[in-house]
């Protein structure tokens, strides 16, 4: 039987960056840890956890400011685990924009 940490350890993910994405997306934890686990197989996965951490970051500086120093060393610690700089928003793909249909 898998434990909670085997998950997480698979998931190459903390539980606090789990609890972050799971506020973030509004999933329960365990759906959460699936997508999480998910996004760092994409190559801007990190870019993405990263950046739901931030985003929770800024929702709490504004309305909990005590949580917030708890989550600026989440994000720094999330930033030195996932530093990958990959940016989805620079790729080719994106560049080129969606397909047009006649």
């Amino acid at each position: 039987m898998l434990t909670m940490d085997d998950c997480l350890g698979l998931a190459n993910l903390e539980a606090e960056e789990v609890a972050q994405i799971a506020a973030h997306e509004h999933l329960p934890f365990m759906t959460a840890l699936e997508k999480g686990a998910s996004l760092l197989h994409e190559p801007w996965g990190d870019a993405a956890v990263r950046q739901m951490v931030w985003d929770n970051l800024c929702n709490a500086d504004r309305r909990h400011p005590a949580e917030a120093a708890s989550l600026m060393t989440l994000y720094n610690d999330t930033c030195t685990r996932h530093p990958n700089p990959f940016d989805r928003r620079t790729s080719p793909a994106r560049a080129a924009g969606p397909q047009r249909r006649h």
